[in-house]
């Protein structure tokens, strides 16, 4: 089929049920128009085309759609909503209207039809989107990459092809699969029940999970394996092992998570603790399983010092308020909390026993 550009009316334009961008979730024309508007956003599109009109650049790229006429829009979706709205489309899903910004009866003539391609080679048209959204300024986020590669794919994720698609997307195969391994083990756990995107915390939590995903550490934990890549890259055995770490870096409405990418080193050395990860399975507080582990004796000694610090700090005023309940009280505390660390710290426990209590 040879490359065609044609003239069209907006009415006559779909969004594409398919693009990697879009949630696999919305398979309706109403849900995709407000996910652009309200998640992805358009607002700098609107501003634009109300004050410039429509300017030719990159191309707008279509398919034909089943109805004769339609055509779904591969490549400006984006564009697509914002003309939509200038042209007083609606979404009609019940949700508040979105405002749009006045415009101009002769600017309004220039956006009731706009200029498409259809016709594109596959190839090339993966290596135009590929660079466009993969490696360009105009950069997708890491799901919709996996998303991307894998429709192109056709199940076939072997190396041999991989390498190939990666070369195309002007990236590397480890980078790739990573992105692929990445998505397909939250479908894994949402297919086994582990995980639901529609209560996850927050809507941007791929990169988190893709990120933590990648230390070794992490993987021995999930027993995942990355090569061969199957439909399934953690083991069996371990599904329940992938919901607690879906649980603690991507969390749900009721639970947040309590792990962030930057954190990818502590997740690690409590994960390579069964005492440490015992504690952090408990009370989901990654700090305080971190003392349960060898990761950072410093850490400790500086929690030593501030308390030292605290208490120092307290001294000057201590015998204006020491009848104060809640200053016994914390008084108490603290002298429990000591008692503790020496047993704990005292190379002779013998002696610590029999020695006499101190008086507060």
């Amino acid at each position: 089929m040879a490359l065609e550009t044609k003239s069209v009316e907006i009415n006559c334009l779909l969004f594409d049920t398919k693009n990697p961008r879009l949630p696999e979730d919305l398979n309706d024309q109403h849900k995709l128009f407000r996910f652009l508007v309200d998640d992805i956003g358009v607002e700098d599109l609107l501003n634009s085309m109300a004050a410039s009109g429509m300017i030719e650049g990159d191309p707008i790229v279509v398919r034909p759609a089943e109805r004769e006429g339609k055509f779904y829009v591969i490549e400006g979706n984006r564009r697509l909503a914002a003309l939509k709205l200038l042209n007083g489309e609606k979404i009609k899903d019940g949700k508040p209207e979105r405002a749009i910004p006045e415009i101009t009866p002769d600017i309004a003539e220039t956006l009731k039809k706009v200029r498409v391609q259809s016709g594109w080679d596959q190839n090339k048209l993966d290596a135009y989107l590929g660079y466009k959204h993969v490696t360009a300024a105009r950069e997708w986020s890491p799901e919709a990459k996996a998303k991307f590669v894998l429709s192109r794919c056709k199940g076939n994720l072997n190396d041999e092809n991989l390498s190939k698609f990666a070369k195309r997307l002007g990236t590397t195969l480890p980078t790739l699969r990573r992105w692929v391994v990445a998505y397909l083990a939250l479908k894994q756990a949402q297919d086994a029940g582990k995980f639901d995107p529609a209560q996850a915390h927050a809507k941007r939590y791929f990169g988190t999970f893709y990120t933590l995903l990648g230390s070794q550490e992490v993987q021995e934990f999930l027993s995942l394996k990355s090569t061969p890549i199957t439909r399934t890259p953690v083991a069996e055995d371990h599904l329940r092992h992938l919901g607690e770490f879906i649980s603690w870096v991507i969390g749900t409405k009721k639970d947040p998570p309590v792990v962030n990418s930057r954190k990818q080193q502590e997740l690690g050395a409590v994960l390579s603790s069964p005492n440490a990860l015992q504690h952090f399975r408990a009370k989901r507080n990654l700090e305080a399983a971190l003392l349960y582990t060898e990761f950072n004796t410093g850490q400790i000694a500086e929690k030593l010092l501030t308390a030292a610090y605290t208490i120092e700090e307290c001294l000057p005023k201590i015998f204006d308020v020491k009848s104060d309940p809640q200053v016994i009280s914390a008084i108490d505390n603290l002298d429990r909390a000591y008692r503790k660390l020496k047993l704990n710290t005292d190379s002779r426990p013998e002696e610590t026993a029999s020695a006499p209590k101190q008086k507060r």
